[in-house]
């Protein structure tokens, strides 16, 4: 019965494992999908390099992921951390969130602190911030406010991603982050976006936590280690 298990567990890691490169892929693809429809009707050239050089930053993304599973077993020891420009890699979450969803009619707020950085790898800590402002947008049902904050304080640095969508029901909070729960309807959602989004704050040695009220809204609020040392190298790639 213990090797049965012990079975049974390995597979549903390898479920779980494929279900999260398939979230990851699927943010990247839906950048492409979108530039190439609105290429079909583009007739400005110079707005036609841009969203060319667009698409291809989106297929060298989904190349890295690919590149990344053919490395999985030895990606811990591979894994390289930097500073991060906390501002920056949040503008750059929000042009690829604008094709998932739609912000033509979303207030957005940016309260950036300047010089904000976190260290970490800088394509996971995009990945955490397109999947909060996706959610954040679906949840206003893509009407209302969305508002991004980066703040250093002694001792740590916090992101914020407030939305004033539905909230969520107290006595969902507690589950938002286990592997396959999710609030929306099926097939609209893997369960598995916060899932992921913890587990790389957790490999930060950060934290994520969220207030919510129902018909008022969420926000997330990400909690990271004070700045590191100034010698070391920011990036906000």
């Amino acid at each position: 019965l213990q090797t049965e298990l012990l079975h049974a567990e390995k597979l549903a890691g390898i479920g779980s494992f494929a279900a999260g490169i398939a979230h990851d892929m699927n943010n990247p693809l839906q950048l492409i999908l979108g530039l190439a429809e609105n290429l079909t009707d583009e007739t400005d050239l110079e707005a036609m390099h841009l969203q060319a050089h667009d698409i291809i930053e989106a297929v060298k993304r989904t190349t890295a992921i690919c590149r990344d599973l053919t490395s999985y077993s030895r990606r811990a020891s591979l894994r390289q951390d930097c500073l991060i420009g906390v501002s920056g890699k949040l503008d750059e979450a929000l042009k690829i969130a604008r094709y998932a969803v739609a912000l033509q009619d979303i207030d957005i707020r940016k309260l950036y602190q300047p010089d904000v950085v976190v260290k970490g790898n800088p394509d996971e800590l995009l990945h955490v911030f397109v999947n909060l402002i996706t959610n954040a947008v679906q949840a206003m049902d893509h009407h209302g406010t969305l508002t991004l904050e980066a703040t250093a304080m002694a001792g740590s640095t916090q992101v914020r991603v407030s939305d004033t969508g539905s909230g969520i029901a107290p006595e969902l909070l507690g589950r938002i982050f286990e592997p396959f729960f999710t609030t929306k309807p099926p097939g609209k959602g893997t369960g598995l976006g916060l899932y992921n989004i913890k587990n790389v704050i957790h490999h930060m040695n950060g934290t994520i936590g969220i207030d919510s009220q129902v018909g008022r809204g969420s926000t997330f609020t990400l909690t990271f280690p004070g700045e590191p040392g100034a010698d070391e190298r920011m990036t906000s790639s």
